[in-house]
């Protein structure tokens, strides 16, 4: 067996890490700096070279097949009409960094702070930000809040097509501030977003922790290989079970498994190997190695819908859409990673509080300027623009679970979406939030019919009822092996699971509580801050750099 530079793998490392993803990749980089340790990394699926996952354009067409994703459904929503959400993870060298938006939300600085409150030690703001700036190298250089020499390269959008343009001007009519830089001292406001593309290619993790360090002797990278379970004597991790090209391979550990599987098929596979709710093992017949009921439970994702309209001016993108204009659009790319193939399309967004009882933002606002599908995994393009808002802090919290012993078989899962009062409240009051911003003169120019929700829904009855057939996840699940001290909790501050030796889980699936933004930065992050604690190195000095909180 070879890994993917054709090296023979050993039947045994120091360290093994499940999932190459938005923490894996970081997580196996940053180990094997320390030349004395072996690292094997195993992904699920294939190599990451390909058009469409480097070309930024072209993040609609991963989420449409299950090439590159898992491509998995959730069980049918409650409150969503019964409808089952579709679900996009990545299953590709890079994991879900591979196929996101590429949109670089650090959260609001807030999140780490509430994280500290919660009684997790090295996880306030001022012990994070460090990990940010170490990770990142920032087009508009360095400071107290931004790096300049890590792997990640963050560009600043151009946002230069007029709906753009519109966006950002009415939202400062309707009483928002304009935020420079949104990942600093102020999250709230409108802003021109930052993504991670670096020459015109999208800079997952694979792109800008593996490839340029996967010559090292002893990093082996080893794709298409599915885990099956986690081996233990007694409480303790001591190898790793996964098929290959159809065989079954057993790699032994001598120091840790770190998990990276992403919220929903880490607590999955924990499950399978023997961790988790002793109840819910036994229907199944799993042996049960520690009785965490903790695993899979608590599960947040930031709920979206689209508000969606027609454009009276013909400025969309969609125009540059049609068959001829892929063609450039794709030679462009192509000869000098430039031009329309670039982008992301997420060039402006926002972080908004929607009332005043609340001090942190609890709506994000993204945009792009067509309308376009791309939460329910097809994509349509034609002329208009739309908003879609998200849920900043949940209270509806879902669940993964299993359905079946078999390691082949998807997880069971739910995000039980809208489930409470609040989360009702705040989408609808986000809805009308979009409207009033439409209404300002800025949009004068371009604003056509509204095409969803529709002119017809207006009372909060028909708002609530229309975003039940709408909304649907922003691909940001986690908290469900989430850090803590309590017995929901499943891993402590430092990620190491609760009374099992040599096993720790770095993902999205540890976050305390969801953060305020897209997840990527964030997990980023934390694998950078657990990766020094792997190694025994000193954690960051910490920061001092002030942040924004309304009188």
């Amino acid at each position: 067996m070879r890994d993917i530079n054709g090296r023979n793998i050993s039947n045994i490392y120091d360290y093994i890490v499940i999932g190459s993803g938005s923490a894996g990749s970081v997580i196996a980089a940053r180990l094997s700096e320390d030349q004395g340790r072996s690292v094997l990394m195993l992904e699920a699926g294939p190599s990451d070279k390909s058009i469409f996952i480097q070309m930024p354009a072209a993040l609609g067409f991963p989420l449409m097949n299950d090439k590159f994703n898992w491509y998995i459904h959730s069980e049918p929503e409650k409150e969503l009409d019964g409808r089952t959400i579709y679900e996009a993870r990545g299953r590709v060298l890079g994991g879900s960094s591979s196929i996101n938006g590429m949109n670089w939300v650090r959260g609001n600085p807030w999140d780490y702070d509430n994280w500290g409150a919660m009684g997790l030690k090295g996880w306030s703001y001022d012990e994070c930000l460090p990990y940010f700036r170490k990770a990142e190298t920032f087009d508009q250089g360095g400071n107290d809040y931004r790096g300049d020499s890590g792997p990640m390269h963050i560009q600043t959008c151009e946002a230069n097509n007029p709906l753009y343009k519109a966006f950002i001007e009415a939202g400062v009519q309707a009483g928002y501030p304009y935020m420079q830089d949104h990942n600093a001292y102020r999250q709230e406001g409108v802003h021109i977003t930052q993504r991670n593309v670096h020459k015109g290619i999208r800079w997952s993790t694979s792109q800008a922790y593996i490839h340029p360090n996967k010559h090292r002797e002893n990093l082996h990278v080893c794709d298409k290989a599915q885990v099956t379970r986690i081996e233990f004597v007694g409480k303790r991790a001591v190898a790793v079970s996964f098929l290959r090209d159809g065989k079954s391979e057993v790699i032994t550990v001598n120091k840790e498994v770190i998990l990276c599987a992403g919220a929903i098929h880490s607590p999955h596979l924990l499950m399978l190997s023997g961790i988790g709710n002793a109840d819910h093992l036994a229907e199944f017949g799993i042996k049960c190695i520690a009785d965490l009921p903790g695993v899979g439970e608590g599960m947040k994702d930031h709920i979206a819908a689209p508000v969606q309209y027609r454009a009276t001016q013909n400025v969309s993108i969609a125009k540059q859409l049609t068959p001829i204009g892929k063609f450039k659009l794709g030679a462009m790319w192509t000869l000098f990673k430039k031009g329309l193939g670039a982008t992301n399309f997420f060039e402006v967004g926002a972080f908004i509080r929607t009332n005043d009882e609340v001090k942190v933002p609890n709506v994000q606002f993204e945009f792009i300027p067509m309308l376009g599908e791309f939460q329910h995994g097809s994509v349509k393009l034609e002329n208009g623009f739309q908003y879609f808002f998200s849920l900043m802090r949940p209270t509806s919290t879902g669940r993964v679970w299993l359905g079946s012993a078999d390691p082949l078989a998807a997880p069971k899962f739910n995000f039980n979406f809208l489930s409470t009062q609040e989360d009702r409240d705040d989408a609808v009051a986000a809805v009308k939030a979009i409207r009033h911003v439409v209404s300002q003169a800025a949009w004068d120019p371009y604003r056509g019919e509204e095409v969803t929700p529709g002119p017809s829904v207006q009372t909060d009855e028909e708002i609530l009822k229309a975003l039940r057939g709408l909304a649907g996840t922003n691909y940001h699940p986690s908290c469900t092996c989430r850090m803590g001290t309590d017995n929901m909790s499943v891993v402590d501050a430092r990620a190491r699971v609760h009374g099992i030796e040599n096993l720790r889980v770095v993902d999205a699936s540890i976050m305390p509580e969801i953060v305020s933004g897209n997840l990527n930065a964030p997990v980023i992050m934390m694998a950078e801050k657990i990766a020094d604690d792997i190694r025994g190195v000193a954690p960051l000095t910490k920061a001092k750099a002030k942040y924004y909180s309304p009188a």
